[in-house]
């Protein structure tokens, strides 16, 4: 079967939900893929894109010849989703109203921040799927610096390689290594197509231990 284009499996996957993609995972051997405590900034935000890596440290410089943060913004391209690696900072607003506009002008679909977000009342309105730890109206300048990109990063404690498949909703988000996103993709439809059958037929009154005993994907 030939392989289909990433914009291709990104929708398709955009199509399922976060808990049916970790299942998949699960039975693939892959048991720590959902990202944990990165949430969204709302319960109604989705989305499925590839991932781009941004990583960042605590430190002191406010000169802005050496802060990446902006410039990562330029190299984002469509369809991708912001991951940034915050390396455990929990002081300041790593992401922010302005971020999120630039990442939009360039064709991103959402944010996966291991940290924080501030300009929360900027963003909300803008529509734009931001995924975090906590909120803080904190500068980061002057306390955290984006120092690298498009390198290896772990994120809510999974590695996320550049060009991974990143899903996110009210449950949180997903990390589907490249190399197996087919696989994953078909495994995940599939169980859909069969909860959907068990919701209909427990809706219907069917004993739920029953069906629990009859279905491998229950």
């Amino acid at each position: 079967m030939e392989t289909p284009p990433v914009e291709e499996i990104c929708r398709r996957f955009g199509k399922l939900y976060v808990a049916a993609i970790a299942d998949a995972l699960d039975d693939a051997g892959l048991w720590h893929q959902v990202m944990t405590d990165v949430l969204p900034l709302t319960t109604d935000m989705a989305v499925a894109g590839v991932a781009f890596t941004a990583l960042g440290r605590p430190e002191r410089s406010t000169d802005r010849s050496v802060r990446l943060g902006a410039r990562m913004i330029d190299e984002l391209s469509a369809g991708e989703v912001a991951v940034f690696d915050c390396a455990g900072d929990r002081t300041v607003g790593h992401w922010g109203e302005l971020l999120t506009n630039g990442a939009m002008a360039r064709g991103a679909v959402g944010a996966v921040i291991d940290g924080g977000v501030r300009d929360t009342g900027a963003i909300l309105p803008l529509k734009f799927p931001v995924f975090n730890r906590f909120r803080s109206a904190r500068d980061a300048k002057g306390r955290w610096n984006v120092v690298d990109m498009q390198s290896p990063v772990v994120c809510g404690g999974v590695p996320v390689h550049p060009g991974d498949i990143i899903v996110g909703d009210s449950d949180g988000v997903v990390v589907v290594p490249r190399a197996i996103a087919m696989d994953v993709l078909v495994e995940a439809e599939a169980t859909v197509r069969t909860e959907t059958e068990i919701r209909q037929r427990v809706q219907a009154g069917e004993s739920v231990g029953a069906l629990y005993q009859q279905y491998e994907r229950f």
